[in-house]
């Protein structure tokens, strides 16, 4: 009576439990488990209450989950929705431990009898927080189980993520759930089958990739056998397209991820029959005519399409050029085996094993008998894309095998045909010794003549060499006798008059007393004294055109030490300018006085130069511009008139290393630059202020060394640059340049 009760209550607490509700009955489990594919009731929308079991669903709209995600109502609009269903267990399945399979392109929280369960992806209210997971991964959830109470009710939220590109690629709808529902015991039937495909994906990743290099080894070594190029590109493609498999089963979470990996895919298929082809007419020889460009373009075609949602692209993709590319590369082969060609036999034999596999595979899917996740359904996939590149790969290896012994046979042939050259090499080496012989006499008698005209040769050069020193000397010598010929004149001259002079006085001193004229006497006296003057002037003349020729052709002793060339500079600038007044015998109030401007850069430092050598240069530069403008100051030029103001300016600054890798220095160079306001130099002359004994000086106040003995100074004493640039009653300025 008690247990006829406890049946009693239980019955109506199942009765009320399950009133209004859709129930799934589950009388039996097949071994790879039982698809749920109906009874469910959906509302788009959210509510917590929704998990309850006693919910009253009864007002829901029935709906096969597994359905695209286009056609759940309203679920791409709201985002975010509920799935309700309840499975009622036989008595045989309900003792039995059952486990439930989710895959899904939504993200998803699962309630097991108002629990939650599990949750797949992450879902929210906020669209933009929604991930939903990688469609291809399935998540397990056991399920409770009892003989008395054979009732399961499962509502499962779930929210759809909006930024996400929901396109139809891989051979697998974005369908929104399907569940599934095994044995426990049977659970490793499922993931067996995935295994099994990422088992094969590597396989076919490391089969493609060794072949990759495989053939790209073999194109470094025989460049001109472009289709072992080409072939690699389609293996490393293939490589690609299969590496995306255990990828998405193994590695990629999230959904965003699982499309991008399946378009990746997709794209690689198109990619690498359109190079396989390409490697096909390379080895047949056959020129790309308008029927591959065709194919081409519909492979652009169908991978534009996989960018357009819900697209038959990927479909296209993979079959449309799966079979295109295949009927071309059999069409190919075809005509090869017409001609004979070799080769041509092994790779129609693979075209036509792929060809078959593939019509078997696709034939088998659509009608039902097994799906692409089963090893037979694998297996037949796997063998129809294999076949065509390992044909092809076996050909090109057999080819390269084939060419290979070509070439030791050519090798060999050659070593014959290289001792028959040694052979005949010998014979030609006796004939030649011969010819030596007869060539070494004469060459022998050749260069006897030949050093004879040597000889003759130099010396006539030693001929020459001593005419233009005897004419370079003769021009030297010119050049002396006409400076020093000035002032010996003028000795000479003065010295016959002072002669003269001296025979008046001593008649008129021979005189009687009375006779004598003491005021011509006077005159006779003064007029020698002068005489003597003017000889004394000319001789010191002469004396220094000679002191100053000798310090030009002296060599310079000095060597070069650190200098702090700004003070150097400035001593020698303050000595000329006081050694400048010092000779002008006017009084205080008209003696010569210059302004002088001094801009010294601290940077310059010590630079390594022949102090004294210098120092010479820089006196003859300052001695010229106070020269300059004192003369410009004693006979004033317009437009300046009584306001010209004598002026001497005188800077130095650091020049850094110039880009264009000048050799200046490892430091770089000083540049030094003296300006005066003086008379300037014409433009006429002004290149000839260097020479030897040219001078803008008038007769007697210069010997036209200063500047020639101060630029070889610079030039060849310190391996640096003078320049000149000046103009006319404005003034002159000097540029010295020496490396730092």
């Amino acid at each position: 009576m008690r247990n006829s009760l406890i049946v009693f209550f239980l019955f109506l607490f199942n009765t009320a439990f399950t009133w209004g509700q859709s129930i799934i009955t589950v009388d039996r489990l097949p071994s790879e488990g039982l698809l749920l594919n109906k009874g469910w009731k959906w509302s788009a929308g959210d509510n917590p209450e929704w998990a309850n079991p006693e919910f009253d669903d009864s007002k829901w709209m029935e709906i096969s989950p597994s359905q695209d995600l286009s056609k759940i109502p309203q679920l791409t609009q709201k985002g975010i929705g509920w799935f309700r269903a309840t499975l009622e267990f036989s008595p045989l399945v309900a003792q039995k431990l059952t486990t439930l399979h989710i895959s899904q392109s939504l993200a998803s929280e699962i309630y097991i009898n108002g629990l939650l369960a599990k949750k797949i992806g992450v879902v929210s209210s906020t669209p933009d927080s929604v991930k939903a997971v990688n469609a291809s991964r399935s998540a397990v959830i056991g399920l409770p189980y009892s003989v008395s109470y054979p009732f399961v009710q499962i509502s499962i939220r779930v929210a759809y993520e909006r930024h996400s590109f929901y396109n139809r690629v891989g051979f697998t709808r974005n369908y929104g759930m399907r569940a599934i529902i095994t044995e426990t015991d049977n659970a490793n039937a499922v993931r067996d089958k995935i295994r099994y495909q990422i088992y094969y994906g590597w396989f076919q990743v490391g089969v493609s990739f060794i072949l990759t290099f495989l053939h790209l080894a073999f194109f470094f070594l025989y460049p001109t056998q472009r289709a072992n190029l080409y072939f690699s590109i389609t293996t490393f493609f293939l490589g690609i397209a299969f590496l995306c498999i255990p990828l998405t089963l193994s590695y990629i979470d999230y959904l965003s991820g699982y499309f991008l990996a399946e378009l990746i895919q997709t794209i690689s298929f198109p990619i690498a029959y359109i190079f396989l082809v390409r490697a096909i007419y390379e080895i047949y020889h056959q020129k790309t005519g308008i029927l591959y460009w065709i194919i081409v373009a519909f492979g652009v075609v169908v991978v534009l399409l996989l960018f357009t949602p819900y697209s038959l692209g990927s479909t296209l993709a993979e079959l449309g050029t799966e079979f295109l590319m295949t009927a071309e590369v059999i069409r190919v082969t075809a005509l090869a085996l017409r001609r004979r060609q070799p080769g041509a036999r092994l790779i129609m034999i693979g075209m036509g094993i792929s060809l078959i596999m593939f019509t078997i595979f696709y034939a088998q899917l659509v009608l039902g008998h097994y799906d692409a996740e089963e090893v037979a359904g694998i297996f037949a996939y796997q063998a129809a894309v294999l076949c065509v590149p390992m044909s092809i790969s076996l050909y090109l290896a057999i080819n390269f095998s084939i060419t290979n012994r070509d070439l030791i046979d050519k090798l060999q042939e050659n070593n014959a045909l290289t001792q028959r050259n040694l052979a005949q090499e010998l014979e030609k080496q006796q004939l030649l010794a011969a010819q030596n012989e007869l060539l070494e006499s004469q060459v022998k008698e050749r260069t006897a003549q030949l050093e004879q005209s040597l000889e003759e040769l130099k010396s006539t050069q030693n001929q020459l060499v001593q005419r233009e020193k005897m004419a370079s000397l003769g021009e030297l010598t010119a050049g002396i006798a006409h400076e020093i010929q000035n002032p010996l004149n003028f000795v000479n001259n003065f010295s016959e008059v002072s002669i003269e002079l001296l025979l008046e006085l001593k008649e008129e001193q021979e005189k009687a007393p009375e006779q004598r004229d003491e005021t011509i006497e006077g005159e006779l006296f003064g007029d020698i004294e002068q005489n003597l003057q003017k000889i004394s002037l000319h001789g010191n003349r002469a004396s220094s055109i000679v002191k100053s020729m000798l310090e030009h052709s002296r060599t310079s002793l000095g060597n070069a030490e650190l200098t702090d060339l700004n003070a150097l500079i400035d001593e020698y600038l303050l000595l000329s300018y006081h050694s400048f007044r010092a000779k002008d015998k006017n009084d205080s109030t008209t003696r010569f006085n210059a302004t002088m401007f001094k801009e010294y850069d601290p940077n310059v430092g010590k630079i390594k130069v022949v102090a004294q050598d210098f120092g010479r240069v820089v006196l003859n530069l300052f001695n010229n511009a106070f020269y300059a403008v004192n003369q410009r100051a004693t006979a004033p030029l317009p437009p300046m008139g009584e306001s010209y103001k004598p002026t001497v300016m005188v800077s130095t600054r650091r020049i850094t290393p110039p880009s264009d890798g000048t050799p200046r220095g490892a430091g770089g160079a000083v540049e030094i630059r003296i300006k005066d306001n003086g008379t300037g130099i014409p433009e006429a002359i002004a290149a000839k202020v260097f020479q030897p004994f040219f001078t803008t000086k008038p007769t007697g106040q210069g010997t036209g060394l200063g500047l020639s003995l101060s630029y070889d100074i610079v030039t060849k004493g310190h391996n640096g640059t003078l320049e000149l640039t000046t103009k006319e009653n404005e003034g002159t300025e000097f540029i010295i340049t020496i490396p730092a």
